[in-house]
């Protein structure tokens, strides 16, 4: 399939202005700090104020990006938006997040600036946004005169004391998508994987709650298997389509400069793929020679007596190849400067992904990366459960957008607070914001009564 230019032309990152230090978490749980932080790569959460959601982080995100390419909302086709933090069963909450910039553009614009914007939300779990995007890439495809933006906004949030609650965060990241990108051309190649399980999930219905039902391990597992899947079907339709010889590119990595993974905490992507590491020399024929030259010797299932003891066996060695100077060495290159942001966030659903990104090559311009006409490659993953594998080309002059980011600026810029004030935002009885800027949006009031009964409306702090 040949590379249209069409893909990302900018991008926007929104995170709330309160973090919880995670050593207070640890301390509180009785949780080694050094497990979380050297273990997962956690040292911040952001957190959400009593005034803040999904719609307001994506608004903030979107305006931003409006505001700096200096877009006339008449001119944006669509407004796509991934989540899984909806704040309702069927009005989209992007439409929440429109009407907000409405307000604030209607002014330069007129009243009816949007009308004429399609929005929609999709949800797939944590592959929501990745799936706006294809679809906006398609859309594109169509049409040169087309805009359009792509917005993930979530709050990962889970019961106080359980295994998820350490990687909670929240935030959202804009894309502003069109013809001629001035950051990546993404190609419209997608390897996809798909299976029904139930690793995480939100039962509305019989569980009214903002937390999930989940088996962490066991999502784990489904990850590295959608993932694998998704990376084998990338491989066939590229062989097929005539982008690469079916003798190239066994290792898919090698072709990448960069990968970008879906991070539920900041060192997933590198423990996720050390047995895709091994897999992908396997297929080069090369990793004979690696294991004998590093001492390693990989259990096979038949010298076990059980697959319980053979999956720990495996387990271990595994850690033994990830604590090597050859896999340190490719996650060096190709997977950390995209884990750094994901450290002071913590986990962020649909934008997680995204955020990556951002921090790859803000990261990457701060060092003086030469990545123009350089490929990237993704791996988004959604419970419940789905993967996608795609690439993207980084464009000739990226530096002069990806200065404007501003992501780890913003990181620093937040307000630390303790852990009573965590837990009274986490449960509901902290119900005044602890920190609000004006000229930020907010949640004003939700009705009451008759046929506003659960109706959100939201209002610009100190307007």
């Amino acid at each position: 399939m040949a590379l249209l230019p069409i893909g990302i032309d900018d991008m926007a990152f929104y995170v709330p202005k309160l973090y919880l230090d995670i050593r207070a978490l640890a301390e509180k749980r009785n949780i080694p700090y050094e497990k979380l932080s050297q273990g997962l790569g956690l040292y911040k959460m952001a957190v959400c104020d009593t005034h803040e959601d999904a719609a307001t982080m994506a608004a903030e995100a979107i305006a931003e990006l409006i505001e700096r390419n200096h877009l006339d909302p008449r001119s944006i086709g669509r407004i796509y938006m991934g989540t899984e933090s909806a704040l309702d069963m069927a009005k989209p909450t992007g439409t929440y997040a429109v009407e907000m910039l409405r307000q604030r553009f209607s002014d330069r614009f007129g009243h009816d600036c949007f009308r004429q914007c399609d929005v929609l939300d999709m949800t797939f779990a944590c592959i929501g946004a990745t799936d706006a995007l294809q679809n906006t890439l398609d859309w594109l495809a169509a049409d040169r005169d087309r805009i359009g933006i792509v917005v993930a906004s979530d709050i990962a949030k889970y019961e106080l004391g359980s295994s998820g609650e350490y990687t909670q965060g929240a935030g959202a990241v804009a894309m502003l998508l069109r013809w001629n990108p001035r950051l990546l051309a993404v190609r419209r190649l997608f390897g996809v994987a798909m299976e029904s399980v139930h690793d995480f999930y939100k039962p509305r219905r019989e569980r009214f709650s903002e937390t999930p039902v989940f088996d962490g391990q066991y999502s784990n597992q489904c990850y590295y298997d959608r993932m694998s899947e998704a990376l084998d079907d990338f491989r066939r339709r590229a062989v097929a389509g005539g982008l690469f010889g079916d003798d190239k590119y066994r290792a898919l990595s090698e072709r990448w400069a960069r990968m970008i993974f879906h991070l539920p905490y900041a060192f997933h992507g590198k423990r996720i793929y050390v047995e895709q590491f091994v897999e992908e020399r396997k297929r080069k024929g090369t990793w004979a020679q690696d294991a004998a030259s590093l001492e390693l010797t990989e259990p096979s299932a038949n010298a076990f007596p059980d697959r319980k003891s053979y999956e720990k066996a495996k387990g271990t060695f595994l850690k033994a190849v990830s604590e090597t100077a050859l896999y340190r060495r490719f996650v060096a290159q190709k997977l950390e400067k995209a884990q750094r942001a994901s450290q002071d966030t913590g986990n962020l659903y649909t934008a997680s992904i995204f955020l990556a990104l951002m921090s790859a090559l803000e990261c990457d311009r701060a060092d003086g990366a030469r990545l123009a006409g350089k490929r990237l490659g993704f791996i988004a993953y959604g419970s419940g459960s789905k993967a996608k594998v795609f690439e993207a080309v980084v464009q000739k002059g990226w530096e002069a957008v990806a200065v404007q980011f501003g992501v780890f600026r913003k990181l620093n810029e937040r307000k630390a607070i303790d852990y009573d004030e965590y837990e009274a935002l986490h449960t509901g009885a902290q119900t005044q914001p602890i920190h609000a800027e004006n000229g930020r949006w907010g949640l004003e009031s939700i009705g009451r009564e008759g046929n506003s009964l659960g109706a959100r409306y939201y209002a610009a702090f100190g307007q």
